[in-house]
């Protein structure tokens, strides 16, 4: 992406006449006084983006300086705490997902044209202040008693996101997926947070595609294991993974029919240098 293409966007999602009028919309600026919504806005995002920015504080020194005023730390505190700030924000962050969109996997013809979206989902997790840990409980207790989970859906097809949400550390990531039904048509990719043998089998049934790491699996029945090579593992009797891991090569991807919950279903194995060990994508791709 060219500067200029970077500039036209930044434009689209950032001037100054577009940001006050949406502050106006939000009701987060009723009369433009000191403190308005492309000044706030603008200060926010560059502070924000400053590896050093720790405190509130931080963000008030990047607006007076951009701003050339010398606004008081309590004023400027009542406008952030405002309720409509974070709708404001909420908006903008919308017109980002909207305007900055790359068409990355737009293909006509070929394997991925077969799907109207192409999903990927993670999460990350971020520590916040302790005081916090009754609203925001973190997962680690004893090294982050507050933490807040963003759990974000890309469609890669065309590089923008489908949803974005924040939910408690100990929330599960599950919950945040998209349901089976929104899923119908489209290919689906994620971690192992989110493999469950109920989950795959009914999004298979409603017309979904996916591929995800796999966990939890030693315990299933291999009905067929060939290597890249088309050699055989299994010759006659069905072993569990557990028994079969000890002899998948390190070299070679392997394909597998797997039993899951009474179905049969497609696993491929390979050699992870990075963990040294082997690691699981199970899906229902050809």
């Amino acid at each position: 992406m060219n500067i200029s293409i970077i500039t036209k966007k930044l434009k689209l999602i950032l001037s100054e006449k577009k940001l006050n009028r949406l502050g106006k919309e939000t009701e987060f600026t009723k009369r433009e006084r000191n403190i308005n919504a492309f000044q706030l806005v603008t200060a926010m995002i560059c502070a924000l983006g400053d590896k050093n920015t720790e405190y509130l504080s931080d963000i008030l020194r990047y607006f007076n300086r951009l701003t050339d005023q010398n606004i008081r730390y309590k004023p400027f505190h009542n406008r952030l705490a405002k309720p409509e700030l974070a709708e404001l924000m909420r908006l903008v962050t919308e017109r980002v997902f909207t305007h900055w969109i790359n068409n990355v996997l737009q293909y006509k013809k070929g394997h991925f044209s077969q799907f109207k979206k192409v999903f990927i989902q993670d999460g990350s997790s971020f520590a916040v202040k302790e005081s916090l840990r009754n609203i925001w409980p973190g997962r680690f207790t004893k090294t982050s008693p507050a933490a807040v989970e963003l759990h974000a859906v890309i469609n890669l097809k065309n590089g923008g996101f489908e949803s974005a949400s924040i939910t408690p550390d100990t929330f599960s990531e599950r919950a945040e997926m998209p349901s089976v039904e929104e899923l119908k048509g489209n290919l689906f990719l994620a971690d192992r947070g989110y493999y469950s043998g109920d989950f795959i089998l009914k999004l298979d049934k409603a017309g979904g595609y996916y591929v995800l790491r796999a966990k939890g699996l030693k315990r299933v029945l291999i009905h067929s294991a060939v290597q890249q090579d088309g050699k055989q593992l299994i010759k006659k009797k069905s072993p569990k993974l557990s028994i079969l891991q000890n002899r998948l090569p390190k070299r070679q991807a392997v394909d597998m029919d797997v039993e899951i919950k009474g179905e049969t279903v497609r696993l491929i194995a390979f050699w992870s240098l990075k963990e040294k060990r082997h690691t699981y994508l199970i899906t229902n791709l050809k």
